[in-house]
Formats: structure tokens, sequence, C-alpha cells
């Protein structure tokens, strides 16, 4: 009797795929992987493949897929496929270059520009992503994933007004959607748009009152609205739904640093690691200090982390790690490393740059995890009048290049770096400064930041009075001896206002009605500087007001100089 090969090995693959469509995997691939050796048949590979990338065996996926396009090349569902294996076996560089090899061949199918894109964002090329996103569209502008993805790829370029234009198409196609309505109210938060987020991300809490992530949401909205109390309550609620969420957890310290509830805020600030859009934690192979205070003859290595501001004014906790008889290595940014070096440390600190040699250490900390350390509250915040320091020769000679010297010397600080996610809140036009100009003719100001916005250009060409030294302002001890030279700094919350304040120099700090924790609430003095004194919006984005109070002490000020 004579058996039909031909015919057994079909019956065997449609066996196989019955067993695929059923999600019986193991089954299709025993079946299966004996009549792949040596097979030379499109469909059979093709099946086989999607059968085992369903099981996870990547190389053997990858191996049936390659065979199967030698056979058929440039097939779209096998190519389109065998790229979703190379990104699950973490081979996203190959899988992007097959997915761009078909788009550059002339293949016009959405999906695959879809996934090139998001293999785009994964290697940050985040313009290219975009417009790869925008030709997708093209070919399927009523695929409402599409619409998504393109807003997820806009905010990702900061371009929150444009980001809302298309989540907002998403939710016209797919109005049930919750993601989508979660993800609205969070591109308004990041516009500024409190109230609109509010009202969005109620009316999603309606709908699904057990989401922890709406709940948190609304705590970020509340906080921003200066509705404190509120914000805590939703915080806590997010944790009850989902313990330990990253994003809640420093949601809630934050507000409660705010409030000054430092004890309950320490330990719940140490999430910020955590999270989606955590910052990636440094010096994983150094063991982490746990805290302990027996570290005499250990070497323990503090690192900056976020802005140069936080570094200025965290750097002061190095002095207490010394003083418990440790020798510490502070890496700081660059630009700060010969600032810091003033740092009074009886020779136990050593400050070295971000990104050079790391001496033998013992164990490793962030900087800001140091309050938690010391246990410190309100009462015990370390507050000297100053404890960074000028160098001499370089305030001699800001002294010398300055103009005679009449009533008094003011520096001004308009705006700090434009990719602060508080910017918005914070950074204020050079022209909102044009009233304390009257304030007394013998005043002479002094902007102190190296680089403006264009904005500000035409107003300091008008106003040349206005002294600018940016070619001076190199590094931040430059910043510092002019303003030892300085009888007052005014400005927002940036870097150079934490600088007068650790110099102890009179400094005036303009703060939005939501101001940042550290300044806490309804006081006009810092804990952390006492030659700070704090000028409050009471009405959101009022900065009218402010500045017309800040007048009116500086004339008072003016006035007893004389």
């Amino acid at each position: 009797m004579r058996v039909n090969i031909r015919r057994m090995n079909n019956d065997a693959i449609a066996q196989a795929y019955l067993y695929f469509q059923h999600g019986q995997l193991e089954a299709a691939h025993a079946i299966l992987q004996p009549l792949t050796l040596g097979a030379a048949d499109f469909n059979l590979l093709h099946l086989s493949g999607a059968v085992a990338a369903g099981l996870g065996l990547h190389d053997q996926a990858i191996d049936w897929y390659v065979r199967a396009l030698a056979l058929k090349p440039g097939d779209l569902a096998v190519s389109y496929k065998l790229g979703r294996v190379f990104y699950e076996a973490g081979r996203r560089t190959e899988a992007l270059s097959l997915y761009l090899q078909l788009i550059a061949s002339g293949v016009q199918h959405a999906d695959i520009y879809v996934a090139a894109a998001l293999l785009l964002q994964d290697a940050q090329r985040n313009d290219e992503a975009l417009q790869t996103l925008e030709h997708a569209l093209r070919l399927a502008p009523q695929n409402v994933e599409i619409w998504y993805r393109h807003a997820v790829a806009l905010g990702r370029l900061q371009r929150h007004a444009d980001a809302l234009q298309s989540i907002q198409q998403a939710i016209s196609l797919a109005p049930n959607n919750l993601q989508y309505r979660l993800d609205l109210a969070l591109t308004q938060y990041r516009l500024h748009r409190n109230e609109d987020a509010l009202l969005c991300i109620d009316q999603l809490l309606s709908a699904a009152p057990d989401s922890a992530d709406a709940w948190a949401c609304r705590a970020a909205v509340l906080s921003r609205l200066c509705r404190y109390e509120e914000s805590i309550a939703c915080s806590e609620k997010a944790l009850a739904l989902q313990p330990g969420d990253a994003d809640s957890s420093v949601n809630l310290a934050l507000t409660s640093l705010t409030l000054g509830m430092l004890g309950k805020a320490w330990p719940l600030y140490e999430s910020r690691w955590q999270g989606e859009s955590a910052d990636p934690a440094r010096h994983q192979d150094i063991p982490r200090w746990n805290g302990s205070h027996e570290v005499g003859g250990k070497t323990i290595l503090l690192w900056a982390e976020q802005g140069l501001g936080d570094t200025i004014h965290f750097c002061r906790y190095a002095q207490q790690v010394a003083e418990l008889g440790a020798q510490v290595v502070l890496e700081v940014p660059a630009t700060l490393e010969k600032l810091i070096e003033t740092l009074a440390s009886n020779g136990r600190i050593q400050v070295i740059a971000a990104g050079d040699a790391i001496p033998r250490v013992d164990l490793q900390l962030p900087l800001m995890s140091l309050p938690g350390v010391f246990n410190t509250t309100l009462e015990t915040i370390p507050s000297r009048s100053s404890y960074l320091h000028a160098d001499t020769s370089k305030q001699a000679q800001w002294q010398v290049s300055l103009t005679p010297k009449k009533h008094l010397r003011v520096g001004i600080v308009c705006s700090g770096n434009a990719g602060n996610h508080n910017d918005r809140r914070r950074s204020i036009p050079l022209e909102a400064f044009g009233p304390l100009l009257v304030a007394g003719d013998d005043i002479d100001f002094i902007l102190l930041q190296p680089e403006i916005r264009q904005r500000d250009e035409a107003f300091l060409q008008a106003h040349p009075a206005i002294l600018w030294p940016a070619p001076q302002l190199r590094a931040f001890d430059d910043t510092a001896a002019l303003i030892a030279n300085l009888d007052c700094v005014i400005g927002v919350d940036t870097a150079a206002i934490h600088l007068a304040g650790a110099l102890g120099v009179p400094v005036w700090v303009l703060l939005s009605k939501a101001a940042d924790w550290r300044w806490f609430l309804a006081r006009d003095d810092s804990p952390w500087y006492p030659s700070a004194r704090l000028f409050r919006q009471d009405a959101a984005d009022d900065w009218n007001d402010v500045i017309s109070r800040v007048r009116q002490a500086l004339t008072t000020t003016f006035a007893q100089a004389k």
C-alpha cells in the first residue's frame, strides 16, 4: 500500500492549525516541529513561526519566519510578525531596521508605520517617530489607536497643545475609552488648564471610581490648585487601591512636604526612583548607605540629582555626614564644582565633577535622600546663615569691574531652565521687573543669568542701565563672586536664588501661588535660608501684585539705606 506523504503532511498541518486557532500552542508545536526540518513550504513555515512566537520560542520563530521570507521575499504579514518577534527577543535594532526597510521599499500599511514609530520612540528618535505616525494617520485617518499614539508622541516632544487636539480626536472616535480620558486630563494638567483637568478626571471617576491612576491624577491637579488636604486624601485613596504605587507616593510626599509634614514625607519621597517617568538611579553598583550614623572610617559618595538649585540647596547635608566621622566624596555638576568646594568640611569632603573618576568609596546615597537620613523636621533644618562662600580673588575682580557703588546694588533673576516642568509657573518676562527700575535712581540693577530668552532681548536693549555681564558668568563660582558684591538679589525660584541664600546674601524670592514644596505655605521667611524674604502670589498667574509689593519694599529699603 502506498502512503501519500503530501496528504499526510497536509492533514497534520491542518490539525496543527486547528490547535493554533484554539490556543493549544504546545500541541500545534509538537506536530509542526518535525515537519519543518528542511521544509520549503511557505505556509508551513509561516504557521510554525506564529506558534513558536506564541510560545515565546523567539529564536525558533525567527528562524522559521526568515526561512518563510526566503521563499516569499517581502511578504508583509510575515515581515511584520518577524519584526514583533525581534522586538520581544530584545533585538530592537533589527526590528526597527526591518520596518524601515519595508517603508523604504514603498510599503503603505499603517501597522508597519506604527510599529516603526514605537521603536523610534524607544530609541529616543522622537521627531522621526512623530513623522512616521503622521504618515500612518494619512493611511488610516479613522484609526483611533494611531491618534492616541500621535498624542503620546507629541507629549514626549512637549507639544502639549497639539497633543490635546490628538487625544480629543481619539476620544471622538472612542468616547468610552477611559485611558484616553485619563490622558486628556493629564494633558490638560500639563497645559495648566487645571479646572478643565479636574472636571475631566471627576467625570472619569464617576465611571471608574476604583481607578487608582485617576485618583493619583486628581491628587496632582488638586495640589496645583492649592487644595492640599483634598490632594492628600486622593493620594491616600490611590495608594489604598494600588499599594506602593510610586507616582502616588511621590505626590503624597510632595504635598506633605508643602504642608510641613516632613516626617511623614521623607520615606514616601524615596519612591521618586520608581515609576514610569522616574530618573535612572546612578551608582547602583555601590552599596547604598542605610542611614546608620555609625560611619566612622567609612567613605560615602553623595551624588547630585535633579537641578542645579537642588544641589546648592541640599549640599549642606554633606557637612552633617562629615560630622559623623565619615569621609565624603560629593559628586556635583561640573559648573558647580568650584563653588561647592567652598563648603566647610575640615578636610572631610572631596568634591568631584559628574563624569570624573570616582575614588574608592564604601557606600553611596543621592543627595536629596539625606534629609530623611537625618529625620529633618521644620525645627531641625540645618540653616546656617551661609554655608557656601565666594572666591575672594574673583569677588575683588567684580568689585573693580562694577560701576562705582551708589546706594544699592540689586541682582535680578527672571527665568531659569526652560526645560523645567515647573517653568511656566516660575519664570516671568524680564519686562515684569520694569516697575522696580523706577524704585530709586541710585539703585544699580544687574541681571544674574548667563542666558536670556528671546522675549527679554528687546526690553534689555531698551533699558541699557541694566548691567548684564553674561560673558563673565561662566560657572557658578563666577556668579557667587558677583552676588557677594550685591546688597540684595530679587528673582524667581531658580538656582541663582538658592545660591544667594547659601551665600547669606539678602534674597527676595518671587513665588507662584502653588510654589515649590521647599517654601512651605503662608510664610514670608524660609527656614532653609535665614537671609530670604518670600513674596507670594495671592492669585495664580498674577505677578503684577507681587512686583508691586517688591517695589514698595525696595523703596523702603532704599530710603533706609540713604
